[in-house]
């Protein structure tokens, strides 16, 4: 299960990441909120698959 998350930076753009290591930049905070929410949604979307045939 990842935890993803966004954070500011000091240049104006946004870090979207997750505990597991992955993470972007962002030009905006929105951007990295809406990357941070898909990286979530489709890593719990494969974990849910593989539960389902394992």
């Amino acid at each position: 299960m990842c935890y993803a998350d966004t954070a500011a930076n000091s240049n104006g753009t946004a870090t979207a990441f997750c505990y597991c290591g992955w993470q972007e930049i962002h030009p905006t905070l929105d951007a990295a909120d809406t990357a941070a929410e898909t990286h979530q949604r489709n890593a719990d979307a494969a974990e849910a698959e593989f539960a389902a045939t394992h």
